[in-house]
């Protein structure tokens, strides 16, 4: 904390003040600024003027010399400094002062030079949200693990999303990054509040159910509804988040929180704010993830959920189509070469092991159709935003079943690389693909590799063992 909380100014052309003496009898004689109580005007060491008001705080002012300026007219300028060893009588003080200064002596121009009173709040603020910041991470972590397994990051996290965190994780690697996943370390504030407003069913928020109410033509149908809104994921997120407005007080303190981040001016409201908002989703969060395990998911739940995130990847893909025809008109290139990559059969590596080892070749931007009976595999394009059906993921992996370079088809391998490869949006294939083994559409058996470590393998059921 300092010494003395400092906020000052650039007062820049008022309407007909050209010196400092008038500039501070200006300021003194307001009794909005002061409250009605009178200020005292005395003289400082070198005998310029300076206002002396209760509580010890003090106004000053400098004239700034404006006749080397280049490109414009400017009469007068000054600095303005207001000090106080208190933060409660600067921090109301600075919104009275800048409205005078504004309305009354109608300045130009006014710019802040410094505001340790912002500093202070935002200094107390960080902490709680940054608390509350990694309480919703953690909490996501223990959540999608437990609900969807290791790989819950493809499988919630939106295109966009994951797009965004690669470029931070190529860009900003730490050490951390080698032993830990980092995925969720680099997601933004607002897409941590995403991942809990998208786990929906579609049938936890009223407008949807009435939507879904009007196309309701049969008994049977109108049961599936009633079943969908008693299903356990939408009670678990209509009663932990939804009820107790989690989404609105998210963005709140989202918005706060961008303050923070660009150093922005704060009111002692924003603080009482910021500590209400911190105090409420932190009881918010530790009761959902003290009731996580109460949670179990019926086939019906996991289509259901599956066909919300499609929704959000198919929207995202609007966007992205609109964005690259934008590129295009405008002459900007909107895909870029990596490092070249060829997956050969066969090969495994410890560390991801359901994936093929990457070795030194040709990469071709794009997509690529791959033919029954070819002996090499192109990696290409980044993970896409089409979202898989079921038919095509069983004939997807009956061609996969068949490339004469490899002897099984790994989970991870068949959805992160094979078909991402080809346009397919990560996530809700894993969902879907998660859905039609479940079903017994698509088996999944333990491999084990010739370095004597078990990978999870998909087949058809016809394929044998």
């Amino acid at each position: 904390m300092p010494s003395n909380f400092i906020f000052e100014l650039l007062c820049i052309d008022p309407d007909d003040i050209n010196d400092q003496r008038g500039f501070i009898h200006a300021i003194s004689y307001s009794n909005d600024v002061w409250n009605g109580r009178s200020p005292i005007i005395t003289k400082d060491k070198n005998g310029n003027d300076y206002i002396k008001g209760e509580s010890g705080l003090t106004v000053t002012v400098i004239n700034v010399d404006t006749s080397k300026i280049l490109t414009d007219l400017v009469e007068a300028a000054f600095v303005l400094r207001v000090e106080s060893q208190l933060f409660e009588p600067l921090e109301p003080f600075r919104q009275r002062l800048l409205r005078h200064l504004s309305d009354k002596l109608r300045f130009a121009h006014l710019r802040v030079l410094q505001d340790d009173i912002s500093s202070e709040i935002a200094n107390q603020l960080y902490p709680k949200i940054n608390a509350v910041e990694n309480l919703l991470r953690r909490y996501l972590i223990k959540f999608f693990f437990q609900r969807v397994g290791m790989s819950w990051w493809e499988v919630t996290a939106t295109p966009k999303m994951i797009e965004k965190v690669k470029a931070r994780q190529r860009n900003r690697s730490n050490q951390f990054s080698y032993f830990i996943n980092s995925d969720i370390e680099f997601a933004d504030f607002d897409d941590l509040g995403l991942l809990i407003y998208k786990q929906s069913t579609g049938f936890n928020e009223p407008e949807k159910v009435l939507e879904r109410l009007s196309t309701i033509d049969t008994l049977e149908e109108l049961q599936e509804l009633k079943s969908n809104l008693e299903g356990n994921y939408t009670k678990y997120f209509k009663t932990f988040f939804r009820d107790k407005n989690f989404e609105r007080l998210w963005k709140e303190m989202s918005k706060i929180r961008n303050k923070v981040a660009h150093q922005a001016t704060f009111f002692h409201s924003e603080l009482r704010k910021g500590i209400e908002l911190s105090a409420e989703l932190t009881s918010i969060i530790k009761e959902a993830e003290y009731h996580i395990d109460e949670i179990v998911l019926s086939l019906k739940e996991k289509q259901a959920i599956h066909q919300a995130a499609a929704e959000v990847v198919r929207e995202e893909q609007e966007e992205a189509a609109v964005q690259q025809a934008q590129d295009i008109a405008g002459g900007r290139p909107h895909q870029t070469v990596e490092e070249p990559t060829v997956l050969t059969a066969g090969s495994t590596t410890p560390k991801d092991h359901d994936h093929r080892v990457k070795l030194t070749g040709p990469k071709i931007i794009g997509k690529i159709k791959l033919e029954h009976k070819t002996n090499t595999y192109r990696d290409t394009a980044p993970p896409g935003y089409r979202v898989i059906t079921a038919e095509e993921i069983m004939d997807e992996l009956h061609e996969a079943l068949h490339l004469n370079f490899t002897t099984y088809v790994g989970l991870k391998w068949f959805v992160t690389q094979y078909l991402a490869n080809k346009g397919y949006a990560i996530g809700t294939t894993y969902s879907l693909v998660n859905i039609l083994i479940e079903q017994t559409h698509i088996e999944l058996y333990d491999w084990e590799s010739p370095e004597g470590y078990m990978i999870k393998a998909v087949r058809l059921p016809s394929s044998g063992s």
